[in-house]
């Protein structure tokens, strides 16, 4: 299934098309003459901001910064989401973003603990509560806490919302941490609205454009 961050990937790179599209101001026209669909290459875009994305890690690696590190905690075995991990392991070793080291919910805890302990960045998406502890992170790592997990709390007896990080924990080792609820979730939120808006003004004319700079 699709996540709101690729959906709104997609919305962006369809306007972006739209906009370049000699019948971009007729899109909506239906009396305007019929042609072939146009097709979206999301390869182009992708190849523009990778090209972007090894030039910052070569600036970085050049200015005596260690190469950055990824990890994936991957959900179950579902073979779409292990295709679409393996085309960011791929991207990953093509800009230099090191390698990524994928596991899921099922890989012994003592082997997640050898890769998490040694990544710089580490992505938790399992869907299990305090999956990951601050005693499996190096000091100074950036964490990103994907997971939602609805639990009962102890001394409420309410239901509440966690990730798959032990936050608490993990937030006095880590250098960055995401919180759930109020991290990952919001962000995506906002950046579709971001991207919406952002499409939108890219479907003006220059025309149009000048008159909204002039009004604002």
């Amino acid at each position: 299934p699709l996540t709101e961050e690729m959906m709104a990937a997609c919305a962006h790179t369809l306007w972006l098309t739209l906009s370049s599209c000699p019948l971009s101001n007729h899109i909506f026209d239906f009396s305007a003459l019929r042609q072939d669909a146009v097709v979206i290459s999301g390869r182009k875009m992708a190849r523009q901001i990778r090209e972007e994305a090894r030039a910052d890690v070569e600036k970085w690696v050049s200015a005596g910064n260690r190469r950055p590190h990824l990890s994936v905690v991957l959900v179950g075995d579902n073979a779409a989401s292990h295709s679409y991990v393996l085309n960011k392991t791929r991207a990953a070793a093509d800009v230099g973003d090191a390698t990524v080291t994928i596991s899921h919910r099922y890989t012994p805890k003592e082997q997640l603990r050898q890769h998490t302990q040694i990544a710089d960045i580490i992505v938790a998406a399992a869907g299990i509560p305090n999956l990951i502890t601050a005693d499996m992170i190096k000091e100074g790592a950036a964490v990103i806490d994907v997971g939602i997990n609805r639990i009962q709390d102890p001394l409420t007896g309410k239901n509440k919302l966690v990730g798959d990080v032990d936050f608490e924990g993990v937030r006095k080792k880590a250098s960055y941490i995401t919180p759930v609820p109020g991290g990952v979730g919001p962000m995506t939120v906002a950046m579709l609205m971001k991207n919406t808006i952002k499409a939108a003004k890219n479907l003006l004319t220059p025309a149009e454009r000048v008159r909204m700079v002039a009004s604002s």
